[in-house]
């Protein structure tokens, strides 16, 4: 059987990769089956989780989305969240209260000192976790067949395009999942046009000028390609 969830630690931040269908099936046993890619939201109740898994406030939050895919997107990715912070804390998921700020973007209370991001691709959420002073933003993709030709034209610049005309699938889906992931660092998402962000040569540029100051991994796990861009020369770890 699949496990729910995958804990583990790269460059010193934690990642956890939750598995939906897995999490669905343990959280909420009966409420929610196959196909809720298409469905409408719902009204969730406390009682019908398997545990207790949100906060008051963000049950609330969770049942003013429209879509039900977007409310178990919402979902995975705050219980990858609270996954790591229970390891670090031994609290309770109720007790992990996310929030999105104004920009949009998921965060913890200041109380609990670490930086956080999230990304969902397919039937994948992952998490990452660093001390509050270390910023990052993590962006995945799940691998699958794509137009590679109407992503390069969308997303990459020109100079990228005649770059990576003959790349393999893994390799546009990891430069995308960089562009991304700065974004989510910068906290500007794709109000910034993910063409002005480059990788070339292993290196990031913004508006053709090398982007200083971050460091850029990217992996694979499962069947999934995931970035991470944090701060160069800082302290990473839980606290």
């Amino acid at each position: 059987m699949r496990r729910m969830t995958l804990l583990f630690r790269e460059q010193g931040i934690q990642f956890c990769l939750v598995h939906i269908p897995e999490m669905l099936k343990t959280l909420l046993p009966q409420i929610v089956g196959p196909g809720y890619q298409t469905k409408p939201g719902c009204q969730f109740r406390p009682d019908q989780f398997a545990q207790p898994v949100l906060s008051p406030a963000e049950l609330n939050r969770l049942n003013q989305l429209f879509a039900l895919k977007k409310q178990v997107e919402r979902l995975a990715g705050r219980w990858a969240v609270k996954n790591l912070v229970m390891q670090a804390t031994g609290l309770s998921p109720d007790a992990i209260e996310i929030h999105n700020d104004a920009f949009g973007a998921p965060g913890l209370a200041p109380s609990f000192n670490y930086a956080i991001s999230i990304t969902h691709s397919g039937d994948y959420a992952l998490a990452a976790l660093c001390g509050k002073a270390n910023a990052l933003g993590v962006d995945m993709e799940a691998i699958c067949p794509v137009d590679i030709p109407a992503l390069l034209h969308a997303g990459f610049s020109n100079k990228e395009q005649r770059a990576y005309a003959e790349a393999d699938l893994e390799t546009i889906l990891k430069i995308w999942t960089i562009k991304e992931a700065l974004l989510k660092y910068r906290r500007t998402g794709l109000r910034t046009s993910a063409k002005k962000i480059e990788w070339l040569d292993k290196t990031l540029y913004e508006n053709h000028n090398p982007i200083d100051g971050v460091l850029v991994k990217s992996y694979q796990r499962e069947n999934i390609i995931f970035s991470v861009v944090f701060p160069l020369l800082k302290t990473t770890g839980m606290g």
